[in-house]
């Protein structure tokens, strides 16, 4: 076995420069997209109170926290994901805040999963929260930038995983299944143990339930309104998981007025870990992954819990790293498009290397992403590692042309050249530097 010092900590990762920047960009997408919508972005820490975070999160994701005591004696956490934490926040410190609030959060959760393909112990997600509203178009808009995101990233053969937990809670409560047994179920059906989840209920509920339950669990299709009738039909009878049926209808008419050319999949029967939904669901999948790009939903009740008054909300959360493998595995070989400048300084001798550093930092005060030559390579081997690091521009500094005020500029893509000024080049630059962008997907 390799010695610790030459390993990370199962369930990390090392991140390489291309993968950052790949990361970098989609987190740049995903503010975007804040920005756009009036989301404004909220810092929370990163350990939090044990009862923050396992109030609501689930029995199957609080045996996966990272737990520990502190030096002062306190059982804390490392957050599993993002939603306390912003419920504790507005119900705290944002009171007073006018309605609705649109929050924004991103970076790295913690859960001890299994290591697998798209499954780490430790993860970044881009996080989106719509607080104070009850009605569909909230639940609507995170739809809708959710989707948008996704379209950013390139992705085209996404879709979204959508029921509404109002269904399935509403039959349990009417026939008296108790919240922690309702938990119970829940996770089982998130596991996709619906066989299990009825045996749990035999001992409990009405046969109608069962049977109810059993139509629903094959009760699915892309064709929504279709799917929804069928849900309507399957519900008779029970009044509040009829009125979520209406509910996910109202939802998936205003994705529908508002052309926004989802691509669905209505579950009857779907379920997510977390105990704090109580409305419309969803996840994003692509073809070949069988883990979720992402997902979220309505949570009217958390921030009631935490001290706050009663207050609906709506949001979801899109795995940046996951969003990134999938990408990478529809377009195999990608690496970041450097679209703005890379320039190198290239000394050709000791003499003249105080000036070359000189106008590096010149150039940085114009904007300009400079690079010195600090290898103490001759020029032609210098500019051959440039090509290969993707420099776009080389300015040669050499006493001959210094003396004159002079440099020599190179352009790296079409192995063109010429002596300019030192201001010449530094204007030069800073122009194109101007006119062009940083990186792209």
């Amino acid at each position: 076995m390799s010695s610790p010092l030459r390993r990370t900590v199962r369930g990390m990762r090392d991140l390489l420069p291309e993968e950052a920047e790949h990361m970098r960009l989609i987190e740049m997408e995903a503010r975007e997209v804040a920005r756009l919508y009036g989301y404004r972005e909220v810092i929370t820490p990163l350990i939090e109170h044990y009862e923050l975070l396992a109030a609501k999160i689930g029995e199957e994701n609080r045996k996966r926290m990272y737990v520990f005591e502190d030096l002062g004696g306190r059982r804390v956490a490392l957050r599993p994901e993002f939603t306390a934490s912003i419920a504790r926040l507005v119900s705290t410190k944002m009171v007073a805040e006018p309605k609705p609030i649109r929050l924004f959060s991103v970076g790295s959760l913690y859960r001890y999963d299994e290591p697998q393909f798209g499954r780490y112990r430790e993860f970044w997600q881009a996080n989106y929260e719509l607080i104070g509203s009850s009605r569909p178009e909230a639940d609507a808009e995170i739809l809708s930038l959710s989707n948008d995101l996704l379209k950013k990233t390139g992705l085209e053969d996404y879709y979204f995983k959508v029921g509404h937990v109002g269904v399935l809670r509403g039959i349990l409560s009417e026939e008296g299944v108790k919240e922690a047994e309702q938990n119970r179920i829940m996770q089982l059906l998130d596991k996709k143990m619906q066989d299990e989840a009825l045996n749990i209920l035999k001992k409990q509920a009405s046969e109608r339930c069962l049977e109810t339950l059993r139509r629903l669990f094959k009760v699915s299709g892309r064709e929504w309104s279709r799917v929804i009738k069928e849900m309507n039909a399957s519900v008779e009878g029970y009044e509040e998981a009829s009125s979520a049926v209406e509910n996910l209808e109202a939802i998936l008419n205003l994705t529908s007025d508002a052309k926004m050319d989802l691509n669905v999949r209505v579950e009857a029967g779907f379920a997510r870990g977390l105990e704090y939904y109580t409305g419309m669901i969803f996840e994003v999948y692509v073809p070949g992954m069988d883990i979720a790009l992402g997902g979220g939903g309505r949570y009217d009740r958390l921030i009631e819990l935490f001290g706050g008054g009663p207050t609906p909300a709506s949001g979801v959360a899109l795995g940046i790293d996951r969003i990134m493998l999938a990408v990478k595995g529809r377009r195999p070989g990608w690496t970041p498009t450097w679209e703005g400048l890379r320039v190198l300084v290239l000394p050709v001798n000791e003499e003249v290397k105080g000036k070359a550093m000189e106008l590096s930092s010149r150039l940085r005060e114009k904007g300009v992403t400079v690079e010195v030559e600090v290898m103490g390579r001759r020029v032609s081997r210098a500019l051959s590692d440039a090509s290969r690091r993707r420099v776009t521009h080389v300015v040669i500094i050499g006493p001959k042309e210094l003396r004159e005020g002079k440099v020599v500029l190179r352009d790296m893509k079409n192995k063109e050249q010429r002596t300019v000024t030192v201001d010449e080049v530094a204007d030069m630059l800073e122009g194109l530097q101007s006119g062009s962008s940083r990186i792209s997907l």
